[in-house]
């Protein structure tokens, strides 16, 4: 079996690609950080994939590159995304970076492999707690930006958008939503008290936490779903359970929506064509 983890080189990801190593699946794994990805692919037995994921064009050249070397995927795992840009930033494609890279660039790669799933392929999508944060509505964006509230809207979408992909592919392949819970990755060390407001005054506190939550003990469920799904079209809880949504977010109407909305704004006409890590988010004035 053939297992695609993105953002694998480190944090979540990373232990998420070493269990599907330990259960004999082949791993491709991918990040921006060339010495660190090709560190992490000997360590693990994997191959490393270069990949430019806050960008459309990244993701298709990724999309590309795996078709060129897998006959076939059999798991794939959308792991990688964050809050990762303090202040408003827009790609050079014109998105939201944050949107960008936790929204449209896992259902444009996904999208792109579904030619190459097998027929009883497994599909994880990694999303976080934090879409139970944005409670208006999800395809309108924070008339005041900060970094959490742009990600809790991006990660809602992305798991609106992966409800309607398991109604898709109901009898084609396993399509799942997890949130792997705290963990002390790289993108949580990056985060400053700007990128969440309301945790300035016990951000010490805040840290203190954070630093104790184990990227192992994340990456269980999102590994025992690739590896052994009992369902689809489920969200799961870091401790294996699969959890109901808000009411409503399970309307199948906005679902559909937030899979199209993403199919439509990464369309071709607003794509720009540039090599993997050859393009910067650039920040809006």
């Amino acid at each position: 079996m053939i297992a695609l983890v993105t953002g694998g080189t480190a944090g979540i990801g990373r232990q998420i690609a070493a269990k599907l190593r330990s259960a004999g699946l082949t791993v491709l794994i991918t990040g921006r950080d060339q010495p660190r990805g090709a560190a992490a692919a000997a360590d693990l037995g994997a191959s490393f994939l270069p990949a430019d994921h806050a960008t459309i064009a990244g993701n298709l050249h990724l999309a590309e590159r795996v078709r060129e070397l897998a006959p076939h995927l059999d798991v794939l795992v959308n792991n990688v995304g964050g809050a990762a840009f303090t202040q408003r930033t827009v790609t050079a494609e014109g998105h939201e970076a944050t949107l960008a890279l936790n929204y449209l660039g896992p259902i444009v790669l996904t999208q792109a492999l579904l030619p190459t799933l097998t027929a009883d392929a497994r599909i994880v999508q990694v999303v976080s707690s934090a879409f139970t944060m944005h409670p208006g509505d999800p395809f309108t964006e924070p008339a005041r930006y900060t970094a959490i509230s742009a990600y809790a809207r991006a990660k809602q979408l992305n798991l609106l958008a992966t409800m309607s992909l398991a109604r898709q592919l109901t009898d084609r392949a396993t399509v799942n939503a997890v949130n792997p819970g705290m963990a002390w990755t790289p993108g949580v060390q990056a985060l400053t008290p700007e990128a969440v407001p309301a945790w300035r005054y016990i951000w010490p506190l805040v840290r203190m936490i954070q630093r104790r939550a184990s990227p192992e003990k994340a990456a269980r469920t999102p590994a025992l779903l690739a590896l052994h799904p009992t369902g689809t079209g489920q969200f799961y809880e870091s401790d294996e359970t699969a959890k109901s949504l808000p009411q409503r977010l399970r309307d199948p109407a906005l679902q559909t929506r937030a899979w199209q909305t993403a199919v439509d704004l990464t369309a071709p006409r607003h794509i720009v064509d540039r090599p993997p890590n050859a393009s910067e988010p650039t920040r809006k004035e």
